[in-house]
């Protein structure tokens, strides 16, 4: 697929760079930081709500599988369904530009909490270089003032290296348990593989709203997006139901995030796809599959109005067979471990030697 295939197909807007495998790891960390900061200074936005743009990125998403799922690659696409596309690919390129700084701008900040910094700079120049290291240990300042030099006066290295180097201290080096850590390095994660163009930029985007650290998820940083509610778990919640759309269309605390433009294209999508979107959210589905928040009140108004739906029970049943297997999966190894260790004292076990029989 290439972008000469007609522009009404999916096949060319699947080759857009929303969707395209891209490595910019050897483009150099001045190159990147002079970007971030024009960005920065033309920024309009800087209060973007994270809440916002998820229900774009996934009420948006939805309506792209949906007509993914009708289309073959290169079948025509309607005209409703080429606009929508386009908007698609649009709306998630700016989405993506904005959450890429963000995810660099916040694990720079984050690495100032190194507490090993000089006992590891050794192995960080062996691993990573004398520039990155240097830069690494030279920076002072408060929240914004290691982002602020790699502004300013960048390593002299690729971004590729530099970001390496941040995910590595995250793992490898000391922290106060509020700071940094291995959370850290899950968060950084998602920059490195879209660093090294093993995400797309909608697979990072896929990525970013889920992604927390030590307090919580990741939009409380004052700086490319406002503080996040807790709504966003709502809406995360919603989401691994899939049922974004009727949310935006049925619930009131989600659609209050939702722009009208958002809305009308939801709306549209259920006369597109009829059968395809629900009535309404079904929270014993919502909880079923994993909700991090449970939904008492939305429960007790579903049923009352609705009754339990199918999916709800289909998701109830399978909730309680891997619960069961669970179990049973425990009970097994309590079982086995009883039958091959003897308990000595508290804290002290001896494997048992079992002897086959002479014949």
């Amino acid at each position: 697929m290439a972008l000469t295939d007609p522009q009404n197909t999916l096949a060319y807007h699947n080759s857009r760079v929303l969707t395209s495998h891209r490595n910019m790891r050897h483009v150099h960390c001045a190159k990147v930081a002079a970007a971030l900061q024009a960005f920065r200074d033309k920024d309009q936005h800087k209060d973007t709500v994270p809440e916002t743009e998820a229900l774009w990125f996934y009420g948006l998403n939805h309506g792209m599988a949906l007509i993914g799922a009708n289309r073959a690659p290169l079948e025509p696409l309607s005209d409703w369904e080429n606009e929508f596309v386009r908007l698609y690919h649009e709306k998630m390129a700016e989405q993506a530009v904005r959450a890429f700084y963000y995810l660099l701008w916040i694990c720079i900040r984050e690495s100032r909490h190194n507490q090993s910094l000089a006992k590891d700079a050794p192995k960080m120049k062996e691993l990573f270089g004398d520039a990155v290291t240097n830069f690494t240990v030279s920076i002072k300042g408060g929240e914004s003032g290691i982002s602020a030099a790699f502004v300013t006066n960048p390593p002299n290295a690729t971004i590729g290296t530099y970001v390496d180097c941040l995910k590595w201290q995250f793992y490898n080096c000391k922290w106060n348990g509020g700071y940094g850590g291995m959370k850290w390095g899950i968060v950084t994660d998602c920059l490195s593989r879209f660093v090294d163009g093993e995400f797309t930029a909608e697979m990072m985007l896929d990525t970013i709203w889920t992604l927390s650290h030590n307090n919580g998820p990741i939009f409380n940083k004052g700086e490319f997006f406002g503080h996040y509610s807790p709504n966003l778990i709502r809406i995360l919640d919603v989401q691994r139901s899939g049922q974004i759309p009727e949310a935006v269309l049925c619930d009131v605390k989600v659609a209050a995030y939702a722009p009208s433009m958002l809305v009308n294209r939801t709306g549209e999508l259920r006369k597109q796809f009829p059968g395809k979107l629900g009535a309404y959210v079904d929270w014993e589905t919502v909880e079923a599959l994993g909700s991090v928040h449970k939904y008492p009140n939305e429960k007790k108004h579903q049923f009352d109005k609705h009754g339990m739906s199918e999916k709800a029970k289909e998701a109830q049943v399978k909730a309680e067979a891997q619960a069961k297997a669970q179990a049973e999966a425990e009970a097994k190894a309590v079982a086995e471990h009883a039958e091959n260790w003897f308990l000595v004292m508290p804290g002290v076990e001896i494997e048992i030697i079992h002897r086959k029989a002479a014949a």
